[in-house]
């Protein structure tokens, strides 16, 4: 079956939780308590059909989550990066992000009246204008690539 791959991540999605869910259902249900001289309550819980539901998900995750890291080298957001190399991209975006918006939220120039009550200045040493800029060109940039990447993962699709 093709799917794109947003569908993928979303049916990973859903392995995932059916994952947790087995899991949880596990460790509620794989040991019993009573009392001495009460009758043992019986668990529904079968070991081996859990490990196999597991065993399952995971083989079926782990082929979904292959074909899309293949797709993932090989697919093209623009003309130069890769949807892997797009996402590494991104988050190096992400990072420059918040480093100018650091600098981008200083005052060129602040006072403030010291402890002694005398005068003291404090002058960034970089253009914070120019920082502001700089900010507002990395997020439409994170935004263009965020976009691009959907797109490819909304347009191209992987046998699942």
């Amino acid at each position: 079956m093709k799917v794109c791959h947003t569908e993928a991540m979303k049916i990973l999605k859903e392995l995932d939780q059916r994952k947790q869910q087995a899991i949880c259902t596990e460790d509620m249900y794989c040991k019993v308590s009573y009392r001495e001289g009460e009758a043992k309550t019986e668990s529904d819980y079968d070991y081996f059909a859990t490990r196999e539901e597991i065993a399952e998900v995971d083989k079926r995750a782990m082929k979904i989550r292959a074909e899309l890291t293949k797709a993932n080298c090989t697919v093209k957001v623009n003309d130069e990066l890769t949807i892997c190399e797009a996402l590494i991209y991104l988050a190096q975006l992400q990072s420059r992000r918040m480093q100018l918006e650091d600098l981008a939220a200083n005052c060129q120039l602040s006072r403030r009246i010291t402890p002694n009550g005398t005068l003291e200045y404090t002058e960034c040493t970089y253009d914070v204008k120019k920082a502001k800029l700089d900010l507002q060109q990395v997020r439409n940039e994170i935004n263009s690539l965020q976009m691009a990447i959907d797109r490819a993962n909304l347009n191209n699709y992987i046998e699942v």
